[in-house]
């Protein structure tokens, strides 16, 4: 009798259309990966699909919430260690980089760019990007916990940090020849200009 931590066949199938979608979208666009491209890669029919998904909208939610899942539980995980705030905030930069320039990042805002602001889709993006804001506003607040930081200071600060970090993603493609020290060099250099802001 197989064991019930062992993922079942309707997981482990969900789970293979999910990767084949998020490797469609980021490999051929948004607007290029069509469902049956996605259930080809995926060893399926499009029947198949159809059963776990529903239709494009259901397949796209999917993706979403495992991205989402896989977010919320990379932040949960991770303990912010020592007093410093220059320490914490660098810890911190590095934690969301590791998100954000992920590939299935950059899949979770073509979707939301694309299905999440069409009206005929069933996908609301903005409850989508609400969801994220409200994870990463708890994750913000543990890091200045003990911190006497002022309200406003905080909130810009938070901003900056992770338009800085999504601005640094997008920069990433197979064209770019950015080596880990430079990226490291700027994680560091915004990590002190954020600590900087805070202790203002």
């Amino acid at each position: 009798m197989p064991s019930s931590t062992q993922p079942s066949k309707r997981e482990i199938t969900r789970d293979k259309v999910i990767r084949a979608a998020i490797d469609a979208i980021y490999s051929e666009g948004f607007h290029a990966a069509h469902t049956n491209r996605i259930a080809e890669e995926a060893g399926v029919s499009w029947g198949v699909l159809q059963y776990h998904f529903g239709d494009k909208d259901g397949l796209l939610q999917a993706v979403i919430d495992d991205i989402f899942e896989d977010f919320e539980n990379t932040l949960a995980a991770t303990t912010l260690q020592g007093h410093d705030l220059n320490q914490r905030v660098r810890q911190l930069t590095e934690v969301i980089w590791g998100l954000v320039s992920k590939k299935e990042y950059r899949v979770s805002l073509a979707i939301l760019r694309n299905a999440g602001k069409d009206d005929n889709s069933s996908i609301d993006g903005q409850k989508q990007l609400n969801r994220w804001a409200k994870k990463i506003s708890a994750f913000w607040q543990r890091l200045l916990d003990d911190q006497n930081i002022t309200t406003g200071n905080s909130e810009v600060a938070r901003h900056l940090l992770f338009a800085a970090l999504r601005g640094m993603a997008d920069e990433i493609n197979p064209s770019n020849n950015r080596t880990q020290k430079a990226i490291n060099e700027e994680c560091d250099a915004l990590s002190e200009a954020i600590t900087f802001l805070l202790q203002r």
